[in-house]
């Protein structure tokens, strides 16, 4: 008799772990309610493979890997995305009301492969420019735009180069500049770098990759949270990939 009553108090123990807390809301952190979110964060991107291990409370994740094709991030398209979130928190008032707010990030890695014609397409939705095109030169960006300039036309050509500096921002340094095939002072250039710069800004996504790298591969750009950028983060899912320096 008295195991029997240990043994039922036990597993009554166990069942109140298991039973919804107060308003309906699990004492530990839900997978099903990352999947839509983190899915709207990437653009609702056609593929998307989620791999989630949660923590004992609620909002906490001990691991959270993404991979996903064509995405859209900050209104650019990016067609191979690895993401890895290592003992990430979110704000669990916000994550029952739809919205990812980290409090508490322990490790982080991003990895994406954008190709030149998707810069193409990001460029050409912005008002003031048009005709976008962009050609590698070596290591530096050709860049053939017409832009409007007080409402005329104007025809530019610009070269230079991607930068990083393990924040979470893009900048583009201009190292020659023509407007109508005439060379613009550096005066001039110098005020416009400044800008138009950061070009991306990743401080108001969800989490704010810091990126430490930023390479061309032969058809586009290899951006990673990573110094070493030949390979992806291998446990965020998604097939492998490997680049020659």
């Amino acid at each position: 008799m008295i195991r029997r009553s240990l043994v039922f108090v036990m597993f009554a123990c166990v069942l109140g772990t298991l039973v919804p807390a107060e308003g309906g809301v699990l004492p530990f952190a839900s997978v099903d309610i990352l999947r839509p979110l983190l899915s709207k964060a990437f653009g609702d991107p056609p593929v998307m493979r989620l791999d989630v291990v949660p923590d004992l409370y609620e909002g906490g994740y001990a691991l959270v890997s993404v991979y996903a094709e064509g995405a859209t991030v900050k209104g650019m398209h990016v067609d191979q995305t690895w993401v890895r979130l290592v003992g990430v928190s979110f704000d669990p008032e916000l994550l029952r009301q739809g919205t990812l707010k980290v409090i508490d990030l322990r490790d982080s890695a991003v990895y994406g492969a954008v190709k030149l014609k998707s810069i193409e397409e990001f460029l050409r939705a912005q008002s003031p420019v048009e005709d976008v095109h962009l050609a590698r030169v070596q290591d530096s960006v050709m860049v053939t735009a017409t832009v409007l300039y007080k409402d005329v036309p104007t025809r530019v050509r610009m070269q230079g180069i991607f930068q990083v500096y393990g924040e979470p921002e893009i900048y583009f340094h201009i190292e020659a500049l023509f407007v109508n095939s005439m060379p613009v002072p550096y005066v001039v250039v110098d005020e416009l770098e400044r800008s138009m710069n950061p070009v991306v800004d990743f401080r108001t996504w969800p989490v704010p990759f810091k990126i430490r790298s930023f390479r061309s591969t032969r058809d586009g750009f290899i951006i990673s949270s990573r110094t070493d950028y030949s390979q992806p983060c291998n446990d965020c899912g998604g097939p492998e990939l490997r680049l020659a320096p």
